[in-house]
């Protein structure tokens, strides 16, 4: 679990950013904590709007998910969305099948039970859709961790598509390049046929 830590008191910078954007503390510490400082960060966090957003193409394996997705619902293949039982795991399986459905997708989805099931996509769940011979799977809010799952899921001969948003698991090693011993850092990735996180 995360562990928020609230510092007594505030800093020149955060009263100076209370002082000039005539923000509450709340506010202000908010922004630092999240290393909004500059005036022009500050001002684009206060006053954004749609025509800041990043383009969604250039978001790794989006472009390749959607791709997948549109052959499976040309081809009329079942998809199965896993999301989670928080709530943007609910919203988030909520708004895709929506919108598959009304694309013409063959798509039902799967909440894991909280305490039977634990937190995301598991055996049992990938299990329990190649039995209702689900082809594809796709996850909404999980998955990013799921290496084994992925792994198992493939096996099986499914399609997966992880759409997640949580951190990217790593290992730290000390490797010697160039005659020096670095620390080098590796990002464990599940090997699904796209992964759409916009943490990689």
């Amino acid at each position: 679990p995360k562990h928020w830590i609230a510092h007594a008191g505030l800093s020149a910078w955060e009263k100076a950013i209370m002082e000039r954007f005539n923000v509450s503390e709340i506010l202000a510490r908010l922004m630092v904590n999240r290393d909004i400082t500059t005036p022009e960060q500050i001002e684009a966090f206060l006053s954004s709007n749609v025509s800041q957003m990043h383009r969604p193409e250039t978001m790794k394996d989006l472009l390749k998910a959607v791709d997948i997705i549109e052959k499976k619902i040309k081809d009329s293949k079942t998809i199965r969305i896993v999301g989670d039982y928080d709530v943007d795991g609910v919203i988030s399986t909520f708004v895709l099948y929506t919108a598959l459905r009304r694309c013409g997708a063959i798509v039902d989805y799967e909440i894991p039970d909280r305490i039977k099931d634990g937190y995301g996509i598991n055996v049992s769940i990938i299990d329990a859709a190649y039995v209702d011979q689900i082809d594809t799977i796709i996850t909404c809010d999980n998955g990013i961790a799921a290496i084994d799952q992925t792994a198992h899921a493939k096996e099986l001969g499914m399609t997966m598509i992880i759409t997640d948003h949580h951190d990217i698991m790593f290992s730290k090693e000390e490797k010697e390049v160039n005659g020096e011993i670095v620390e080098v850092t590796e990002y464990h990735i599940p090997q699904a046929d796209a992964v759409v996180n916009p943490k990689q």
